[in-house]
């Protein structure tokens, strides 16, 4: 071991579909691992990121990579480093490379190809420059050829996708499942029998059935299979990119395929009517701002799945997120008005009384104290971590007891320096500060002459969230300084 530090880092592994040349994903995962033993690092298994069969060309399609930038984003970041096989396993677009790079600088983290080494300084970030020019040079070539040979498959009737749901692909062609061919008929019934798309994704994740990916089922989910008209023998394809839902685009291609329909065609068409006519019905509330502004706007939290409650196309009202998708069982509808109301009410209550949750946040303004506690955690975090690297045979008995006895020595160390615990209760103090700081508000947020996008500034510097129960028709405020 080079270093007598060990590090935390972190593992970025991806392989494509079209290419065959790269290493696989155990292969990758081995050299990264033989390269941090080598080097000082120790690689947690939750730090191992992995995106399969997904082009490089955009990363915000891979949500493996998506999810590692975001965990690295957090303050103080939980690794030092990322560790590819590859540059290019990061990105091929160098524009994007360059951008998510200096955004983990920002944050201390550094990548490093385990393949590709470069030179400390400026000659070596301008060889860096130079490999992933040439990887995204290639990726835009490869990108070509593939779309071109999809083409002529679908020109010929053949899948070029992953299997739409109620389908298998054996033998490169799409052949219908017994298990969920059924469940698309019956979604294609249930519509024209008056249920909604809403009604009907709660319906099936009621029953634990899942998608052709395994996800949840939601509006748009059963909307796309009822607009998809592979389920009558058609291929539906734009050589462009994805159709986002136009397809209507003078780019998407429509043809008949080779495999065997699920559903009759008079029945999708009768599906394409009532889809056109409830649409129409439907459009004096869906030109509602979404964006438009309201005091409670992004607060307001869902009690039974925890997501946000936004507002309704009407601009009236609110509704869980998550209900609205159909991932959350429970309708948390509300009048704006009326939790408008109750919050100012539970605000008026929580100044009077005194008894609220709170929490302090870190301000930025003052120099943190050193929080060991954490410190000795995270330690301990790498021990379990070194445990498990050893029980994976990453490391040998000699290895796992040097690196053990290193970060026991560390734990050591910071318990010397910590100082005597302070039991005085801050809490009393923090909320007589808060209460005194925003006694005023409240009639702010009742006057009409102050906008709602001030009022919704008003209490995001002080509130956290507010948790609304639809069953107990309540809310809990939660406080923060």
């Amino acid at each position: 071991m080079k270093n007598s530090e060990l590090k935390t880092a972190a593992a970025y592994i991806r392989v494509s579909t079209d290419n065959q040349t790269e290493l696989s994903p155990q292969s990758q995962i081995k050299t990264i691992q033989q390269f941090a033993k080598q080097n000082g690092y120790i690689i947690p298994r939750e730090f191992i990121f992995r995106d399969d069969g997904i082009s490089g060309r955009r990363a915000d399609k891979r949500p493996e990579f998506v999810k590692m930038i975001a965990t690295a984003k957090n303050k103080p970041s939980p690794f030092s480093t990322i560790l590819l096989w590859k540059f290019s396993r990061f990105a091929r677009n160098q524009e994007e490379s360059i951008f998510y790079k200096a955004q983990l600088r920002k944050n201390g983290v550094e990548v490093i190809s385990v393949s590709e080494p470069v030179i400390d300084g400026p000659f070596g970030t301008l060889i860096e420059r130079i490999i992933e020019w040439s990887d995204e040079y290639y990726s835009i070539r490869l990108s070509g050829e593939v779309k071109r040979g999809m083409l002529e498959k679908v020109e010929r009737g053949g899948a070029v996708s992953v299997p739409a749901f109620g389908y298998d692909i054996v033998d490169k062609e799409y052949v219908i499942n017994p298990d969920s061919a059924p469940i698309v008929k019956q979604i294609f019934n249930d519509y024209l029998s008056g249920q909604g798309a809403r009604q009907i994704a709660t319906h099936l994740n009621d029953l634990g059935i899942k998608t052709t990916r395994g996800n949840n089922w939601e509006n748009r989910t059963v909307e796309y299979i009822l607009q998809n008209p592979v389920y009558i023998g058609k291929i539906r394809w734009n050589p462009k990119g994805k159709t986002h839902r136009d397809f209507e685009n003078k780019d998407v291609i429509v043809v008949d395929g080779t495999h065997q329909p699920i559903i009759y065609e008079d029945t999708f068409n009768k599906v394409q009517e009532l889809i056109h006519k409830n649409k129409k019905s439907y459009i004096p509330y869906s030109h509602h701002k979404s964006n438009e502004e309201f005091m409670l706007h992004g607060l307001v939290k869902c009690s039974n799945c925890g997501r946000t409650l936004s507002m309704a196309v009407r601009g009236t009202s609110l509704q869980c997120i998550g209900y609205s998708h159909g991932h959350c069982s429970v309708s948390h509808s509300i009048s704006i008005n009326k939790i408008n109301n109750m919050v100012i009410l539970a605000l008026e209550q929580a100044f009077e009384t005194g008894l609220f949750k709170i929490k302090v946040k870190e301000t930025g303004t003052a120099e943190p104290a050193i929080d060991f506690e954490a410190l000795i955690e995270k330690e301990n975090l790498k021990l379990k971590r070194i445990t498990e690297a050893y029980e994976d045979g990453v490391y040998t008995l000699e290895e796992y007891k040097e690196r053990r006895e290193l970060v026991q020595g560390q734990i050591s160390r910071l318990r010397e320096q910590q100082p005597k615990a302070n039991n005085d209760d801050k809490l009393p103090k923090l909320r007589r500060n808060l209460i005194e700081k925003n006694k005023n508000v409240i009639s702010k947020l009742k006057s009409k002459n102050v906008t709602e996008g001030e009022k919704s500034a008003i209490l995001r510097s002080f509130i956290d969230k507010i948790v609304f129960n639809r069953t107990t028709s309540s809310i809990e405020l939660f406080f923060y300084c």
